[in-house]
C-alpha cells in the first residue's frame, strides 16, 4: 500500500537566471572535492551555471581548501553535520539554475555532461527528474537501480543476497528513457518540481533521499528519465567509508531505511523488516563476538555497534 503524501509548500526567493546549479555535498572528502570541482571547470562549457558546496562540517579544512582554489564556488559551512537531505536542500535554496543538479563529490565529469543534458531536458519538458549513466574508476558501467524497491528487495537487501549486478542486464533490455528511479550520486531536478511537491525530505540523514523524491514526483504525475547518453565516472564510497565515521553512517542509514519503509510500505511488511533487522543483528553480534575474540574484528563488525543497532527502537 502506497500512501499519497504531500510536502510543506516552498517557493523559491529569487528568479532564476541561469541554466544550471550544481550542488555538491562533501563531508571529509576534501581532495576528491578539488578533482571533482576541477572536472565540472574543464568540462563545462556553453552553458551558464554555478558551484553551490555544501560543507557539513569537514575536518579536513575543506572550506578553507576550496575558497582558495576555487573562487567562484559558493560554500556553505555547516557548523554540524546536517545530513545529506538538509544540507542538499540550503543548496537548492540558495540556487538561481533553471535546473539543479545533484552532484556527489566522489564524482568525475569526463565530456561536457551537463550541456548535454540541459539540451535534452529544453526539448523534453515531460521530464522533471533526469539521471545519466554511470562508470567505475575502470570506465564500465556501473548497475543504477532504475526502479522502485518492493518489499522484496528489501529483504533481499537486509539478508545481504541483493544482487546489484542484475541491474546491468535490466537496464540493457530498456527501449524507453521513462524510469521510476535514479541514482542519487549525478541527477538533475527541474526548478519548478521542488515549489510543487517541496524540499528533499530532511528525515532522511543517508540514503533514500532520491527513490523518496522520485516517488514524490510521480505521485504528483511528473516523469523522470534515465539519460544514456552521458556518464559520470563515480569512486564509490568516499564519504560513507571513512573509519572514524563509519558507526554514525551504518546507523543513519538503518534509521531512514525504518523511516522510508514506513512512509511507503504496508504495516504488516513494515513488521516483517523490522523483525528481519534484529534477527540479522542478533546473528550479526554473534559473529562479531567471535571475531573480536579472534583480534580481527573491523569496524563493523564493533560489538557496541551490533549492540545498539539491536536494542535501537524505530523511529
Amino acid at each position: 500500500m502506497v500512501k499519497l503524501l504531500t510536502s510543506p509548500e516552498f517557493k523559491f526567493s529569487q528568479p532564476a537566471v541561469i541554466d544550471i546549479s550544481i550542488v555538491i555535498v562533501s563531508f571529509n572528502t576534501c581532495e576528491v572535492l578539488l578533482r571533482c570541482l576541477s572536472s565540472v571547470q574543464k568540462y563545462t562549457e556553453e552553458i551558464s551555471y554555478e558551484i553551490i558546496v555544501v560543507d557539513n562540517a569537514s575536518e579536513d579544512r575543506t572550506v578553507e581548501v576550496v575558497a582558495k582554489k576555487f573562487h567562484d564556488v559558493k560554500i556553505i559551512a555547516n557548523k554540524y553535520n546536517r545530513g545529506f537531505s538538509a544540507a542538499n536542500n540550503q543548496g537548492i535554496i540558495l540556487s538561481k539554475g533553471r535546473k539543479i543538479v545533484f552532484l556527489n563529490p566522489d564524482t568525475l565529469l569526463t565530456e561536457n555532461s551537463f550541456k548535454k543534458i540541459n539540451a535534452y531536458m529544453q526539448k523534453h519538458a515531460e521530464f522533471s527528474i533526469l539521471g545519466c549513466g554511470i562508470t567505475d574508476q575502470s570506465n564500465q558501467p556501473f548497475p543504477i537501480r532504475l526502479w522502485e524497491d518492493s518489499p522484496r528487495d528489501a529483504v533481499l537487501k537486509i539478508l545481504g543476497l541483493y544482487d546489484l549486478s542484475l541491474e546491468l542486464e535490466k537496464m540493457g533490455q530498456m527501449k524507453a528513457n521513462e524510469v521510476q528511479v535514479i541514482s542519487g550520486c549525478c541527477f538533475v531536478v527541474e526548478r519548478e518540481l521542488f515549489e510543487l511537491i517541496g524540499l528533499m525530505d530532511e528525515n532522511y540523514f543517508l540514503y533514500n533521499e532520491e527513490d523518496d523524491l522520485c516517488r514524490r514526483a510521480r505521485q504528483s504525475g511528473k516523469k523522470i528519465c534515465f539519460f544514456k547518453k552521458t556518464s559520470v565516472q563515480h569512486l564509490h564510497g568516499q564519504s560513507t567509508h571513512q573509519d572514524n565515521h563509519r558507526e554514525k553512517v551504518i546507523v543513519e542509514a538503518y534509521k531512514s531505511n525504518l523511516y522510508f519503509y514506513s512512509k511507503y510500505y504496508s504495516c504488516f511488511w513494515n513488521l516483517v523488516l523490522g523483525l528481519l533487522y534484529k534477527v540479522v543483528f542478533l546473528a550479526g553480534l554473534f559473529r562479531s563476538a567471535f571475531r573480536h575474540l579472534k583480534g580481527s574484528d573491523t569496524v563493523d563488525d564493533s560489538l557496541s555497534l551490533k549492540i545498539k543497532l539491536l536494542l535501537m527502537s524505530r523511529r
